[in-house]
């Protein structure tokens, strides 16, 4: 569905990726690795080919179906394609009703929006908050919003494997019932064929969950693999630079990986 060949990404005089090749298909992806890894600057070029960057300088090839990702039409690509970003406009001037509705705008199909709609609400936990407005909304309650309108924005496209639902860190600033929550969509979307690809800090979650998990550092790739191959305690020192242990509670199939006291 997406394949990167020996993509670069060099922005404000910095590379951000380095002879990045990698192809996505269908499933639940995990992107993991410390801060300044690569892992949003992978997750934009997704989204949309390098638009995000127009200063930067890009190179190798990045292709949805055969087509340069950048050319795709803006519309064309909003019908495939999700995008959840790590940072919200502070000042949107909307209600929370309102901005979940702006996911619709690629599809216009007036016929299903507001069932549609009225289910994003339902599943996200914020039937009780449609009307008010954003700026009076707290930081989780503006996740749980970007989540629904980016679920959203994928229900109009009928066909599962034609869907991509990326997202920069969607647990950030949820509490434990919703990410419970954000569980549970993750899987339900991915299951029957789409492409869910999210970037995560918190290993656990990313080993737990994912069919795949993709290791980040200095814009480079460091492992990909299933999560029996990344809970590997010196592999993952190698990725974040401190020591981990595995422990397997008695009721656990997975093992948890914990970071060693230094």
């Amino acid at each position: 569905m997406i394949t990167l060949s020996q993509v670069s990404c060099f922005l404000r005089g910095q590379s951000c990726l380095h002879e990045v090749s990698l192809s996505f298909t269908s499933g639940l992806v995990a992107l993991i690795g410390a801060n300044g890894a690569g892992k949003s600057t992978l997750l934009h070029l997704l989204a949309d080919g390098g638009r995000h960057y127009p200063s930067a300088k890009i190179t190798g090839s990045l292709e949805l179906e055969g087509q340069a990702l950048r050319t795709f039409p803006s519309q064309a690509l909003a019908q495939r394609r999700a995008f959840l970003p790590q940072q919200h406009s502070e000042q949107l001037p909307l209600a929370v009703h309102d901005i979940v509705m702006l996911a619709c705008w690629p599809f216009m199909q007036p016929s299903q929006t507001a069932a549609l709609h009225a289910d994003a609400l339902q599943r996200w936990d914020l039937e009780h908050l449609a009307h008010r407005s954003w700026q009076a909304l707290s930081g989780g309650e503006r996740q749980r919003v970007q989540l629904a309108r980016t679920w959203l924005q994928l229900q109009f496209q009928t066909q599962a494997s034609q869907r991509i639902w990326l997202l920069d860190e969607p647990q950030n600033a949820l509490d434990l019932p919703h990410q419970q929550s954000l569980k549970k969509q993750l899987h339900e979307e991915a299951r029957p064929g789409a492409l869910v690809v999210f970037s995560t800090h918190d290993i656990n979650f990313a080993l737990h969950n994912a069919d795949r998990v993709i290791a980040l550092g200095n814009g480079q790739i460091l492992a990909d693999g299933n999560a029996q191959e990344l809970a590997d305690p010196a592999l993952l020192q190698h990725i974040f630079g401190v020591p981990f242990e595995a422990l397997t509670p008695p009721e656990s199939e997975k093992p948890w990986l914990v970071p060693r006291s230094l």
